[in-house]
């Protein structure tokens, strides 16, 4: 009886209905250089976002791709860490940037900063550090 109960405790206490934990950002990021790069729109709008307190130099960056990750209007993404300054390009048809940049605001802020859209565009060393978003 005493080996029946032990078998039932065992049985009982294997939980096969919980989720999977959620994989790292590392791990996420690891994946995202396996993707294809998604199609050149015909033409890109660029813009710089503002993020102070964005002074890291690893971390930050991250952790802004991350939540930027969920956006499929972002195209090109780097960043001034020096400057708190993001720079993101996006399909051009998909409107203007007040609007367009709403969605990324939200998950910046989202992502521990204090962001707002500082200019329409790069300036010129932007190009040097942007990479295509996969």
């Amino acid at each position: 009886m005493r080996a029946l109960l032990i078998g039932l405790v065992l049985v009982t206490g294997c939980k096969k209905d919980e989720p999977a934990p959620k994989p790292t950002v590392r791990h996420e990021l690891a994946h995202m250089a396996d993707r294809a790069p998604r199609p050149r729109p015909a033409q890109l709008t660029q813009v710089t976002i503002k993020a102070l307190g964005m002074y890291c130099e690893e971390s930050c960056p991250l952790k802004v791709r991350n939540a930027l990750a969920s956006i499929p209007a972002v195209y090109e993404l780097g960043f001034d860490i020096s400057n708190e300054a993001i720079f993101v390009s996006y399909d051009a048809t998909l409107g203007p940037p007040k609007e367009v940049t709403k969605p990324m605001i939200v998950a910046i802020k989202s992502a521990g900063f204090d962001p707002w859209l500082a200019k329409e565009s790069w300036p010129d060393s932007a190009q040097k550090v942007v990479q295509v978003v996969r």
